[in-house]
């Protein structure tokens, strides 16, 4: 029996998770490039730059990702209401929101999908992300707009510090 090439989905394995993801600086801060240009594409020009060289159906390539990165983020496992990867994620989640588009829009004809408010969202949500954090973070500012979108030597970021809340606990007055 003859054996055939693998294909590219077989050759491709979940083998890493959100974990792997963190522990990659690199790759961290790209995914957190992506995602806020995401939600700056109307007004900052080099967001808009950014997103319109992306031609990848995932919305998942270059300039954010090499060859190498986006198969691994495609890869990724993720678990939002089922374990599944990355890329099957933004697949269900873009042909749903298609879907609710296509009864909305129907008298205005406009179908597109909105970088803002649909991509930016799935992505956030797949690497929990929160925008207004990120958008806040002064250390990820000032090297995103030294550094662009690769780090360079001498930046020091280590990601969107997690918000820890304290619960206020009122005692009973007896």
């Amino acid at each position: 029996m003859e054996r055939t090439a693998p294909t590219i989905e077989e050759d491709r394995q979940p083998t890493t998770g959100m974990k792997d993801l963190r522990g990659n600086t690199s790759l961290w801060y790209k995914i957190h490039v992506f995602v806020y240009d995401l939600r700056n594409y109307e007004e900052m020009d080099i967001s808009k730059t950014r997103l319109d060289q992306i031609i990848d159906s995932s919305y998942i390539g270059p300039p954010y990702f090499t060859t190498t990165e986006v198969s691994q983020l495609k890869s990724t496992i993720i678990s939002i209401k089922e374990t599944q990867t990355l890329e099957q994620y933004i697949e269900k989640q873009l042909n749903a929101r298609l879907e609710r588009r296509k009864k909305k829009r129907v008298e205005s004809g406009d179908f597109r999908v909105c970088a803002a408010h649909d991509l930016g969202l799935i992505f956030e949500k797949a690497f929990d992300i929160k925008h207004k954090e990120l958008a806040k973070d002064g250390e990820f500012l000032t090297i995103l707009k030294r550094s662009g979108l690769e780090l360079q030597d001498g930046d020091r970021w280590q990601g969107v510090p997690k918000k820890t809340f304290q619960k206020n606990i009122k005692k009973k007055k007896r």
